[in-house]
């Protein structure tokens, strides 16, 4: 109203100034010419007075309309997602035999694979990864997937970073939670100089089952370490190289493969003794956790890995329906074990006694110590076992960490050549220094096979021996108490064979595996009690193949890979 009256041609209305008085009305107050006085008044438009009263109202009844529309389509989607989602579970679960959801199996076997009934294999791309964590050091096999191209892929055993074939099974853990572990070789060179903080054998840690959570996480360290390096070496990518080892290492899925992460099914041998279901309990407990979903490993016992190994490269005889079990003799870095295995692959019986291949550099260390001069005001002696349940140990002490540690390194360097050579030479410059004259001594010894072979027997007959016939009953009663190696050999078969009601002559082999298997005095004794308990003839394997003692690498890798073959043929 305002710009029509100053738009009009008149020049009092273009001229004519309004006002707004308390009423809300615009009125003309002044008189512009003489000719025209009166006030002229404007009404004022309420715009927003319906919009208040009743326009709002409406407004907020269409906003419920439309949250109540959307909401029911929010709904009936959510509905159709979860029908899809428990669809797709069902046909994971018939094929695979794990529900994510439980994080268990379908079905279970906790004796031979107490993952699942169902064939996993052919759902990993990237094949399966055997895991032989052992006492003394772990080992590792990958066997690529053979499911696209139907050719028989043989497993290979895996190299460390620095090379090597088995990395050493100790974790060093430090006071601080804020200090990485170190695994490997690294942790091993702190064995004895600690650092102040202590070192794990994770099996040995797990069999004790006095710390779990600690025995786990030592677990988890040292295989995400050497698995994820040998994972990415055989199909890289960016690697875990020691990375976070909470997050999955394993995954079903192949499509959920991240970094750091593959789709490779996990096989892990666990060893048959009288509390493997507590050992067993606390591994797949570790393993779970490198999983996705938890449930994809399996496990196998290590002697039914020895003879499926031994039979993918023909080394056992043909099977009789007379002798159709094996009798595994796995000869370890801590421990031997004896075990009876059908010819159903079930393992019948099992025992084990402390003596491996470190009980000859225990017996090495212990004679470098009491013949060098450096240490004559020490003895050597040995202390609690490394299990903590037993008081035999053939483990030397030596107040000198830095020392035992550089004896410990040089002792297992020449046991190694040993079982090649009859003798070899032992130097250690700067070993000790000598208090009077403040001079470095330094440690030079040619060594023996036939010392080291001494100290062992001596090491059986005096205390061994005694431990056994003292604690569990691993020795025949039928033999008089054994007094070197092979008779004691001899005893722990005839015991087996007792508890199983079989001889020699039902067997289908006697297979000698392990580390501790190539060692002369160790192979030399297995083969003098096998001809006493079935003569001569086979001992030497003249009536048949019935003693297989496996040659180099073979014998301690045979378990690890008898383990990826078992995983992979649908197991």
């Amino acid at each position: 109203a305002a710009r029509r009256l100053r738009g009009n041609a008149s020049s009092i209305y273009r001229s004519a100034p309004l006002f707004t008085d308390d009423d809300d009305r615009t009125h003309y107050g002044k008189t512009i010419n003489n000719n025209f006085s009166s006030p002229v008044f404007i009404k004022k438009r309420e715009y927003h007075s319906t919009s208040r009263n009743e326009i709002l109202p409406f407004i907020a009844v269409g906003l419920l309309g439309a949250t109540a529309v959307y909401t029911y389509r929010t709904f009936e989607q959510m509905d159709k997602d979860w029908d899809e989602y428990y669809d797709d579970l069902e046909k994971y679960k018939s094929a695979t035999g794990i529900d994510p959801e439980k994080g268990s199996n379908a079905a279970a076997d906790t004796k031979s694979n107490p993952t699942s009934s169902h064939d996993l294999s052919s759902h990993f791309t990237g094949g399966t990864l055997a895991i032989d964590l052992g006492t003394s050091t772990l080992k590792l096999s990958h066997r690529q997937s053979s499911h696209n191209n139907n050719k028989k892929v043989n497993p290979t055993v895996s190299v460390d970073r620095e090379g090597y074939r088995s990395t050493p099974a100790l974790v060093w853990i430090g006071e601080s939670n804020d200090e990485d572990a170190i695994v490997g070789r690294l942790a091993q060179a702190r064995s004895f100089d600690k650092k102040g903080g202590c070192i794990i054998q994770p099996r040995l840690a797990m069999e004790k089952n006095e710390n779990n959570e600690l025995a786990s996480k030592a677990t988890r360290d040292i295989i995400y370490n050497a698995a994820g390096n040998a994972l990415d070496q055989i199909l890289g990518g960016a690697g875990r190289g020691g990375g976070n080892s909470n997050e999955p290492l394993f995954v079903l899925d192949s499509t959920m493969v991240t970094k750091g992460s593959y789709n490779v099914r996990p096989i892990c041998l666990y060893p048959n003794h009288h509390d493997e279901n507590q050992y067993l309990a606390c591994y797949r407990d570790a393993i779970n956790k490198m999983t996705s979903p938890a449930g994809i490993a399996s496990f196998v016992a290590e002697p039914i890995a020895a003879v499926t190994g031994a039979e993918h490269y023909n080394l056992l005889p043909p099977k009789d329906a007379n002798a159709s079990s094996v009798l595994v003799i796995d000869v370890g870095g801590l421990s031997t074990s004896i075990s009876l295995v059908s010819g159903d692959k079930e393992v019948l019986h099992s025992s084990s006694f402390p003596f491996g291949g470190d009980t000859f550099i225990d017996a090495l260390v212990s004679h470098l110590i009491r013949n060098f001069d450096g240490f004559q005001h020490e003895a050597a002696h040995g202390g609690l076992s490394r299990d903590g349940n037993s008081p035999l140990s053939s483990k030397p002490t030596l107040s000198d960490a830095s020392a035992l540690q550089r004896l410990y390194e040089a002792s297992t360097h020449a046991i190694h050549e040993l079982s090649n050579k009859t003798r070899c030479d032992i130097n250690i410059p700067y070993l000790t220094m000598d208090l009077e004259t403040r001079q470095p001594k330094h440690l030079e010894f040619g060594m023996a096979r036939q010392v080291v072979e001494s100290e062992v027997q001596s090491f059986v007959s005096n205390s061994l021996v005694p431990h056994l016939e003292s604690g569990d009953i691993t020795l025949s009663p039928s033999f008089p108490p054994p007094t070197t190696l092979s008779a004691l050999f001899s005893s722990a078969i005839l015991s087996t064979l007792e508890k199983t009601a079989l001889t020699p002559f039902n067997l289908r082999a006697i297979l000698l595996v392990g580390g501790g298997a190539r060692i002369p005095l160790v192979r030399k004794s297995l083969k003098t009690a096998t001809a006493v308990l079935a003569g001569d003839a086979y001992a030497n394997n003249t009536d048949g193949k019935r003693l297989v003692m496996l040659e180099g690498e073979l014998s301690e890798e045979i378990n690890v890979i008898g383990a990826a073959l078992w995983g992979s043929e649908g197991n």
